[in-house]
């Protein structure tokens, strides 16, 4: 009997014991070695605040704002760029208002100066589309007086170049894009006349 209460004893122990272990918080562990999200970033306005008239259709010539961006994730080899507004709905639909979209600029590259030339391609092999005007590079922003328009600037690293021309549609281009996208960074502004 006495041997059939120690025994007793003992599995009551062990079973608070290991309660007691469980109630513990686990020792942290240490993150993993992430690398810092990539960022983008611009001298021309602040992320999220009003975008300044000179970049805007409220100026005589417009130019697109300077862009910067770090941290572009290992074996980046081009990045995709598109800056679109997200209020307007046109033609009953879903169809973005794309202000400027550009593919393959180069992976080793950090920034786009302020005024980028309205070509299809430039010099260092960056392929500027179509906006919504139906002309390659950047147009300026000039949704009608009353609630402000949101844009969002989307930043995509790849991990290729892409097998298209100035002449494909933003649709095509997205499409390439799916499968080799590494990294992405956003910057917004906001704008009204």
């Amino acid at each position: 009997m006495h041997s059939v209460r120690t025994i007793t004893f003992s599995i009551l122990f062990l079973a608070c014991s290991l309660g007691s272990a469980l109630s513990q918080p686990a020792a942290s562990t240490p993150p993993a070695n992430r690398p810092p999200p990539m960022v983008l970033n611009s001298s021309g306005f602040e992320d999220g605040g009003v975008l300044p008239s000179q970049f805007s259709g409220l100026a005589i010539n417009p130019e697109s704002p300077p862009l910067s961006w770090a941290n572009a994730p290992v074996g980046t080899k081009s990045f995709v760029l598109q800056l679109r507004d997200m209020e307007p709905i046109r033609d009953k639909n879903f169809v973005d208002v794309i202000h400027w979209f550009a593919f393959d600029i180069p992976g080793t590259a950090t920034s786009l100066p302020q005024g980028m030339p309205t070509v299809a391609t430039l010099p260092d092999g960056t392929v500027q589309i179509a906006n919504f005007s139906g002309k390659p590079g950047f147009i300026a922003p000039g949704a009608p007086p009353g609630t402000y328009h949101h844009y969002l600037i989307e930043l995509f690293a790849l991990d290729t170049t892409l097998p298209l021309t100035s002449t494909a549609g933003r649709d095509q281009v997205l499409a390439a894009m799916s499968g080799h996208i590494l990294g992405k960074a956003v910057a917004t502004f906001r704008f009204h006349r």
